[in-house]
């Protein structure tokens, strides 16, 4: 990964593939919520470092999170 460390980051989470496992939570609080559907979302994206919302996706059991660089377009995960 050689995106800027402090790029702005685009972080999504696949609702057919999402489980509701909150791993994601726990690795990244700030970022990521459930919705009614006791599914992961993306409630704050600068809510975390990049670090923590890279272990975030890296971790999701289902492969549920992706990220990407907002200003280049690189994916950053998976």
């Amino acid at each position: 990964m050689n995106a800027k460390p402090n790029a702005r980051l685009r972080i999504e989470v696949d609702h057919l593939c999402c489980v509701g496992n909150a791993m994601c939570l726990a690795l990244a609080p700030g970022v990521f919520a459930h919705n009614e559907s006791r599914q992961s979302e993306v409630a704050n994206p600068k809510g975390g470092s990049r670090e923590e919302i890279l272990d975030a996706a890296e971790n999701c059991p289902t492969g549920a999170i992706s990220v990407s660089d907002a200003d280049t377009g690189e994916t950053l995960f998976p």
